[in-house]
């Protein structure tokens, strides 16, 4: 009997495990050109971040659930946001870019759809489709 519950349990696990995919998301911190602090950006790798002039596009920025615009103070804000919606910290580094330094923090999470992953994160772009 219990190798029968064993055999089961197993069946089960697998078959749950086989079911889900790893997203990751790429949260970058790039220095305001114009004033102190970060600008932080949230890349899920799906869609086109930046317009032809190098800003973020206003449409992917994120929003509550009234629409307004999220504010993230720094990194670690922007971290606990994610971890609170059941993302993994994964890997840190910086890089360069025109002599600006970049921080790019790395989280991934499990989930059975992209969309199952993203629930809880909401874009200007969702919130307006929400509102149709």
């Amino acid at each position: 009997m219990k190798k029968v519950l064993f055999v089961f349990l197993l069946t089960i696990s697998l078959g749950v495990s086989a079911q889900s995919h790893r997203y990751y998301c790429e949260v970058k911190g790039i220095e305001k050109s114009l004033s102190s602090g970060l600008k932080i950006i949230f890349d899920f790798g799906n869609s086109q971040s930046y317009n032809a002039w190098g800003n973020l596009r206003s449409k992917l920025k994120f929003v509550d659930d009234e629409g307004k615009e999220i504010e993230f103070n720094s990194m670690v804000d922007a971290a606990n946001y994610m971890v609170d919606r059941g993302w993994n910290f994964q890997q840190a580094y910086s890089s360069l870019y025109s002599g600006s330094p970049i921080i790019h923090w790395i989280f991934y999470k499990d989930a059975e759809s992209f969309e199952k992953a993203r629930e809880g994160i909401m874009t200007k772009e969702d919130y307006d489709k929400q509102k149709k």
